[in-house]
């Protein structure tokens, strides 16, 4: 049922693009190809209802590369789309009892995320960036919840193009995983993730 969900979610958003691109003449570039490097952000987890007597949990740490695409539909809308790899490690400090010890640790995980983005160029050297994601979890064992699932980014950014055809770009963003989780708990935990994103794109002929 969740999976039905996440797929008419993602029709829609491929459906509102097409409508988009419909709107102006699409150009014949094939777009751009590049990677991109993320982090210097925050990454902690939330509850959807936080539980008494619980474990806390805050983000140490995290990086996330990746490979990605940008098709240009006219000059206002991009979509992007890609494949990203992301690290993340997390303190957890257990619920402390009366003569018990248990010392914060940290734990670690990794998530594959496939974007589906619009961008918005402004200014010439803006934009204002948009969509939703699939994660799937990429380790043995999770110290959370799964991710597994949709979620959803907002950012804005500064590109500047040079005359060799690459494109370099900063994208200051804010995501939220498993917003709609295939298995989710019964207290579903989100991974709430911002930070920065830099990148090169190249255009191809």
């Amino acid at each position: 049922m969740k999976k039905d969900a996440g797929l008419l979610l993602i029709s829609i958003f491929v459906l509102t693009l097409s409508s988009f691109a419909q709107k102006d003449e699409i150009p014949t570039t094939k777009g751009q190809l590049g990677i991109s490097w993320s982090g210097f952000g925050s990454n902690d987890v939330y509850r959807s209802q936080e539980l008494i007597g619980g474990a806390s949990y805050r983000g140490d740490q995290f990086y996330a590369l990746g490979i990605n695409y940008l098709y240009s539909l006219n000059k206002t809308f991009d979509i992007e789309t890609g494949v990203e790899y992301s690290n993340h490690k997390i303190i957890i400090t257990p619920m402390v009892y009366p003569g018990m010890d248990y010392p914060p640790h940290r734990e670690k995980f990794s998530l594959i995320s496939i974007p589906a983005s619009v961008r918005v160029n402004f200014a010439r050297f803006f934009f204002i960036s948009g969509g939703i994601f699939l994660d799937v979890d990429a380790s043995n064992s999770m110290p959370i919840d799964s991710q597994t699932g949709i979620g959803a980014n907002l950012g804005i950014g500064v590109k500047y193009k040079f005359k060799c055809g690459v494109t370099a770009f900063v994208n200051p963003y804010t995501k939220a995983h498993s917003l709609l989780a295939f298995s989710p708990g019964t207290y579903q935990q989100h991974l709430m993730e911002s930070g920065f994103r830099f990148g090169l794109l190249y255009q191809l002929n």
